[in-house]
């Protein structure tokens, strides 16, 4: 498993809400921080709009960390 944090990042980009899914070697990810990781990471995003962003940090492990999908368990 990797030693990054994950966040939640929801931002509107030129008018458009949107969010995508951040990885971080931080604890802590600040708004700024947020924007810079989001024009580098996506291109799209370089020179859109920005505004209204939103930092989360996810708890929950994905679907590749602990294998099935929970609606394919049995209870």
């Amino acid at each position: 498993m990797s030693n990054q944090e994950r966040f939640i990042v929801s931002f509107i980009a030129n008018g458009q809400p949107d969010s995508r899914v951040m990885e971080a070697d931080s604890e802590t990810l600040s708004v700024s921080e947020a924007e810079a990781l989001l024009r580098v990471s996506f291109s799209e995003l370089q020179s859109a709009q920005l505004s209204d962003i939103q930092v989360q940090k996810r708890t929950r492990p994905t679907e590749q960390e602990h294998g099935v999908p929970g609606h394919f368990k049995q209870p």
